[in-house]
Formats: C-alpha cells, structure tokens, sequence
C-alpha cells in the first residue's frame, strides 16, 4: 500500500521509519508516485487488529515529530490515479 508522506515541515522520513521499525512494522521509501511517499509492505497475515497497530504506530510517529497535519502536498491529491483515495493517516 502507498501512502503519500505528510506537507508538514515537522514530517522527517527516517525518524518516522525509525518509529515505525521500533514496533515491528517496516516501511519502505516510495518510488511510484512524483511526490514522497511509503509503502507499508503486507507480508504474512494481516488483519483488522495489525492494520490498527500500524495506524497507530503512524500516528504516535507523527505525534513524536509534532507534525500537527498529516495531508499530503497538493501534487499528490493532483495524481489522477488517487483522486478518489484518501490514503493520509
């Protein structure tokens, strides 16, 4: 799954992998999209409790880093393949 990285100027790429290492879940840099992005890989059995663990993972990430708004730059709402996504957390 891609995620687009948060505009907030707080939102740091390598302390939010950090976090998100830390807790057992591992993301990866993302290269199909024009803007920054991630992708949170589903390998193994995932369901609703581990998918909740990583949204929280996410914010708690975000939280340590104050980041205040997790929308992503315009230019990735602009791409015509998510235009119906909402993939910010």
């Amino acid at each position: 799954m891609t995620c687009f990285c948060p505009a907030d100027p707080n939102f740091n790429f390598g302390q939010f992998y950090d976090v998100m290492k830390d807790q057992g879940f591992i993301i990866y840099p993302g290269k199909l999209t024009n803007v920054e992005s991630f992708r949170i890989g589903c390998i193994g059995r995932m369901d609703a409790t581990v998918m909740r663990a990583v949204v929280a993972t996410a914010k708690q990430a975000q939280d340590q880093m104050q980041v205040t708004s997790a929308a992503p730059r315009s230019e990735a709402v602009a791409d015509a393949w998510c235009r119906s996504l909402d993939l910010t957390i």
